[in-house]
């Protein structure tokens, strides 16, 4: 592996570190739920990928394989199953970041029309091991691991191993299809089981009490207070609420499993695991 350190606003650097290359994986992005940074997030997020395509279609690279999220879908209506037929993003109220991976996606369309072979994977909620910085729900897990959210809220997501994102991306070079757009999901849990799972492989309690997912609100002035005093990242916010309150839980998947392969392990895996090397590699 050679580390090149680059900047997603020179096409012209990009293009030569192509060079050669049978494949691009573009998975840089500024992910954030909440309404910040948003000059820094469109031009990641949206002129980044313009740069990325304009740089692949320069060193004719054979296959783009453009990492989005299931965030750049509209989610309403939620109970209904959320697969590619679903529209993209488009309300100007909408999240700022799920509004820059919908417009991101329109950036892919364009360059395919320009002749550029690349494939659109929509993953759910990445978790998994390797996680060192750690992401916002690896720190959850880890938060969950040493005692520190013994109260949970009613809520879940669907959740995908990184390993798993990463084969079906793999998988991409040879069996998506151009201009196609696949969303690739995993298993649907609520805080409480991913807890419990972590308690059956710690052998301790983790969770003493769920509360309705309403009193999360309540409690956003003093996670953002304590964010403050302790110059840390707010486990949860307004933003990261909304998109536990609007979401679908059936995402079936079923082309990214019949056209590109993916597949999903059991989640009590991925959440052992992580816990395992956590216990290795955390501070």
């Amino acid at each position: 592996m050679e580390i090149v350190r680059g900047n997603l606003s020179d096409p012209k650097f990009l293009s030569s570190k192509m060079e050669g290359c049978d494949a691009v994986f573009h998975s840089a992005a500024y992910v954030a739920v909440e309404n910040i940074n948003i000059p820094l997030m469109h031009e990641i997020n949206v002129v980044g990928t313009k740069n990325i395509c304009r740089a692949a279609l320069d060193a004719n690279i054979p296959k783009l394989i453009h990492f989005s999220s299931v965030h750049a879908f509209q989610q309403t209506p939620t109970d209904e199953p959320l697969d590619e037929h679903r529209p993209l993003v488009s309300n100007k109220n909408a999240p700022p970041y799920d509004k820059s991976k919908a417009e991101a996606q329109h950036v892919i369309y364009n360059a395919c029309n320009k002749g550029l072979n690349a494939v659109i994977l929509h993953p759910t909620g990445i978790i998994g091991p390797y996680d060192f910085k750690p992401s916002r729900m690896g720190k959850v897990l880890l938060d969950i691991m040493k005692k520190k959210m013994l109260i949970n809220i009613n809520a879940g997501f669907n959740w995908v191993d990184v390993r798993d994102v990463s084969n079906t991306a793999i998988n991409c070079i040879t069996a998506g299809k151009q201009g196609q757009h696949y969303i690739i999901p995993g298993q649907w849990a609520t805080f409480k089981q991913i807890s419990t799972i972590i308690s059956n492989q710690l052998h301790f309690r983790t969770n003493y009490l769920t509360l309705p997912f309403w009193s999360a609100y309540l409690a956003l002035p003093f996670a953002f207070m304590f964010s403050k005093l302790t110059g840390s990242r707010p486990s949860f916010s307004r933003g990261s609420l909304h998109a536990l309150a609007e979401q679908c839980q059936k995402i079936p998947g079923t082309l990214a499993r019949d056209e590109i392969g993916h597949q999903s392990r059991p989640l009590i895996e991925t959440i052992n695991d992580t816990i395992t090397w956590f216990q290795k590699n955390a501070n």
